[in-house]
């Protein structure tokens, strides 16, 4: 029996999308494997900031401002670990395509050793210069500064920790375990929240008292992630580190090199905060207090985005690793694909009940009139954060970290400090000129890192 060649083309073409679905849905589950640890621990880390929140803004509004503002000065400090843990990521990644055992050892502990050198430098720094940094904030209220400075003073204690659990998270995660870290993620959640409890609420310690229950939770994570460390790296053998353990600075250099672009452009958007709330501060204690709660809120549209972020990086270093472009920009197209149906999600409450979840934290009239604002024109904004998550991911990864750099620093300096300053200094648009300058960051933003992606040179990248 002859079978036309039209049929047998159209079969043809069936197979062949049989395959590519095939092929899609393949990438989609390695993507969800390793993002779905995360994304859990991330889930959980944002119910205990909102719980971190709500213990400090029953203590009223002057607290839930300085909050916000000291958060937004440890938040500056939080970054500067991705400038070791962002190289030993890129690296880790490619070396476990490469099946490269020594090679991860050594970034592992030039890692962990960086880790703490700088963390402790940076404590020393900032404990000495609490005063001058507070002046960033202009003439806020001085009771909200005041606060602010009791918070810091005690948060720097855990600084050190946490430059060495997220250290040791990104080396472990690079290898493909984001189960396990989440595990001490959650540990370390839960016991925050026990003893915001204990220190606020039943030892009366006000705003220091949710610094403390930060800091204990830091120390339990030194500890459960070293043992992680311990077990997957050096298969329990301290003999292995012992001999292991020197900076060596032709690695220390290797990780820097790589993280130094990426500290760059996390550390700007942290620093333009504290411009930026110089600006929200003011226009007064309602509009600080509904930027820390609104801030807290937009913590759950980065949920799924951080998971998915973290496999992706792990997924396109691996897949380089092994010298398979095709396969890291399917992952890209499958985690874009993935980040957009996350962000049409969130728009639902962001747009359509805002008031309410301003309302679950204050009964502040003003606080919740100006909070509804925020949410709903930054989320206009933040629906193009897509594009700098899944394409920064793939940079990332492929350790090509000047572009999203060069994005963020063009969104975030360029345009949200002198638009915001413009929209409430000359044009009086008051606490919504602010939210429009956030918005129209990401946007310029996303538009930088879209152009530099298309070049598709992050996939030559030799490291």
């Amino acid at each position: 029996m002859k079978v036309s060649r039209q049929v047998l083309r159209g079969r043809d073409i069936v197979t062949a999308n049989n395959i590519v679905n095939k092929s899609n849905k393949q990438q989609i589950k390695k993507i969800w494997a390793l993002a779905w640890p995360v994304m859990t621990g991330q889930f959980l880390h944002t119910l205990m900031v909102i719980a971190d929140m709500w213990f400090i803004a029953g203590l009223g509004s002057v607290e839930a401002a300085a909050a916000g503002t000291s958060i937004s000065v440890i938040g500056v400090i939080h970054v500067l670990p991705f400038l070791i843990a962002t190289g030993v990521i890129a690296l880790v990644s490619r070396f476990t395509g490469a099946n490269d055992q020594e090679n991860i050892k050594a970034i592992t502990i030039n890692g962990i050793l960086l880790s703490v050198i700088i963390g402790l430098i940076t404590t020393v720094i900032v404990y000495s210069s609490i005063d001058k940094i507070l002046w960033i904030f202009g003439e806020a209220n001085i009771n909200v500064l005041e606060q602010s400075k009791i918070y810091i003073k005690v948060a720097l204690i855990g600084v050190p920790f946490f430059f060495y659990n997220a250290t040791a998270r990104g080396i472990i995660q690079a290898t493909g375990d984001t189960k396990n870290p989440v595990k001490i993620f959650i540990l370390m959640n839960i016991t925050n929240i026990l003893f915001d409890y204990i220190f606020i609420v039943l030892l009366n310690r006000g705003i220091g008292g949710a610094a403390f229950a930060t800091v204990i939770a830091e120390i339990g994570g030194f500890i459960l992630m070293s043992l992680l460390v311990l077990k997957n790296i050096y298969s329990w053998k301290v003999s292995g580190i012992v001999d292991t353990v020197q900076l060596k600075l032709t690695t220390s250099l290797r990780i820097l090199k790589i993280g130094i672009y990426s500290v760059l452009q996390m550390i700007t958007r942290p620093l333009t905060g504290l411009v930026m709330y110089r600006i929200v501060l003011a226009q007064g204690v309602a509009a600080g207090a509904a930027f820390g709660i609104g801030g807290r809120l937009f913590n759950f549209v980065f949920i799924f985005l951080t998971g998915l972020g973290t496999a992706m990086s792990v997924l396109v270093g691996q897949s380089l690793g092994q010298k398979n472009l095709e396969a890291a920009e399917e992952i890209v197209k499958q985690g874009m694909k993935l980040a957009l149906l996350n962000m049409l999600i969130f728009a639902i409450p962001f747009f359509i009940f805002p008031q309410y979840l301003m309302g679950a934290f204050v009964d502040d009239i003003e606080v919740i009139k100006v909070g509804v604002d925020y949410l709903r024109i930054c989320y206009l904004g933040v629906i193009f954060v897509v594009f700098p998550f899944v394409f920064g991911s793939a940079f990332t990864g492929a350790g090509d970290t000047f572009p999203p750099m060069l994005a963020s620093v063009l969104g975030n300096w360029g345009i949200k400090i002198p638009i915001a300053y413009i929209l409430t200094g000359i044009y009086n648009f008051g606490t919504n000129g602010v939210w429009i300058a956030i918005s129209l960051s990401v946007v310029i933003e996303a538009l930088v890192i879209i152009i530099w992606f298309s070049k598709g040179k992050w996939k030559e990248k030799s490291i």
